[in-house]
């Protein structure tokens, strides 16, 4: 049975501390009950937000069928329905590229199953994009859609029952004109289904969190999928996941008892993941990385476990500095340092959150760590890459690129294991090449001569 949030009453208004960090802009959708729980930051000037009513009491009953759109930074906002949508649908997730392109997907609440659909126009007019076979069981639910750009995308449901027993997911590369069952999708801890947690998604990569505390990744834009089980476990499973790059993220386990929450890193694509000790106020309902700089953003909502506020790590989740701690934030997303909004509900309504400070803007100092090469210059383009073993730790990556900077190499390593590895280069030209070791500790950049 899914399981949703529900808002602890009596959320308090925000201070005026608060307010000088972040901006609220409201709006309202129809019904009274739901809330912009997802937002989706496009550029500096575009944002939708999706009605939701995850955060509604499970007595309600609320169906949503909204969304709402910005093209001038929030200042104001255009609430539109999303034609189509049956009196016994409801909103799940939202994916946007553009003002104008954007697609949902959809629960049927009397019979199960769903829908995908998409606008090219704002949101004016939608269209059905999902097959009759699509979600069409009655423990289908889609739980989240998302697109890479105007033609690739993906959408994920619970187990079906079909295709081997693993989740339902689809995988589209023409728009979302045709879609296509992606095949062997492996299964996950016993009694597993998805999330309402938004994925992550960088370059052709994404990940999302099953209930049961296992993550899914996958490096082609959902066509083949691996699963890491019990990074969380069914009683404290996986919330939020963020990754800066390809191969460096972090998945936050969130705590409903309190505001110590446990974060776990991986230095190779979401295949391992180590828990990391951390300092400063972590925040555990969304977690966001800030393009452009790597930095990460951390947002939390007051459940009951004054988690409220939100909070930003310039080294890899190590640190966590204090934004504010008296709003309530629903998920955070981010187009830029300075285009992040969160879902906004408060005492007096709902609507959504911009930030406005600019810390999020500084990068942080990466922190360089002492690796070595010998020979160097290298006559037969063999080097003993060495560091010390208080510097890289766990899940490396090695990266070689040329003068052009064109990758020529990569390769994982457990830096933990030893404390050098051979790097050959025999097969380049002679020439300088860029070698940069990188594990959850920092990175080496190094300079290689192959004479």
């Amino acid at each position: 049975m899914k399981i949703v949030v529900q808002l602890v009453a009596g959320l308090l208004l925000t201070s005026a501390t608060a307010q000088a960090q972040w901006v609220a802009q409201p709006f309202n959708f129809a019904q009274p009950l739901a809330a912009a729980v997802y937002t989706d930051a496009v550029d500096t000037n575009t944002a939708w937000a999706m009605s939701s009513a995850l955060l509604a009491p499970n007595s309600a009953n609320v169906r949503t069928n909204q969304v709402a759109l910005t093209l001038d930074g929030g200042k104001t906002w255009t609430v539109r329905n999303v034609t189509g949508v049956a009196s016994t649908e409801t909103l799940t997730s939202i994916s946007a590229i553009s003002a104008s392109t954007a697609w949902v997907s959809t629960f049927r609440t009397a019979s199960g199953g769903g829908r995908v659909l998409k606008t090219t126009d704002g949101g004016v007019t939608w269209v059905v994009q999902s097959t009759a076979v699509m979600f069409s069981e009655a423990d289908s639910y889609p739980n989240t859609v998302h697109f890479f750009d105007a033609t690739n995308g993906m959408v994920m449901g619970d187990v079906d029952g079909r295709n081997g027993g693993g989740l339902e997911i689809y995988y589209t590369s023409d728009g979302g004109t045709t879609w296509t069952r992606s095949a062997k999708v492996p299964t996950g801890s016993t009694d597993e289904y998805g999330t309402y947690y938004p994925p992550a998604a960088v370059g052709n990569s994404i990940w999302f969190p099953n209930n049961e505390g296992d993550i899914f990744r996958s490096k082609d834009r959902g066509v083949t999928w691996q699963v890491t089980k019990q990074v969380g476990n069914t009683d404290n499973p996986v919330g939020s996941i963020a990754f800066r790059d390809e191969l460096n993220g972090l998945a936050v386990v969130p705590s409903a008892d309190d505001a110590q929450h446990q974060l776990f890193s991986s230095a190779d694509g979401g295949a391992t993941w180590t828990q990391l000790a951390y300092t400063g106020p972590l925040h555990g309902f969304g977690l966001v990385r800030v393009p452009g700089n790597g930095n990460y953003l951390s947002v939390g909502l007051d459940l009951g476990n004054s988690d409220q506020g939100s909070s930003y790590s310039q080294d890899n989740g190590k640190t966590w500095i204090k934004i504010e701690s008296e709003i309530d934030h629903l998920f955070v997303d981010a187009a830029s340092p300075t285009a992040v909004w969160s879902g906004n509900i408060t005492a007096t309504g709902t609507g959504a959150n911009k930030l406005a400070s600019t810390v999020l803007g500084a990068r942080g100092a990466t922190l360089v760590l002492g690796a070595s090469l010998s020979p160097n210059p290298s006559t037969n383009g063999q080097f003993r890459v060495q560091w010390p073993t208080s510097a890289h730790t766990g899940a490396a990556t090695l990266t070689v690129f040329d003068a052009l900077g064109r990758q020529v190499q990569r390769r994982a390593l457990d830096a933990s294991r030893g404390a050098e590895i051979l790097l050959d280069l025999s097969a380049e030209k002679a020439g300088i090449y860029q070698v940069k070791l990188e594990s959850r500790n920092g990175v080496s950049q190094l300079r290689a001569q192959v004479q």
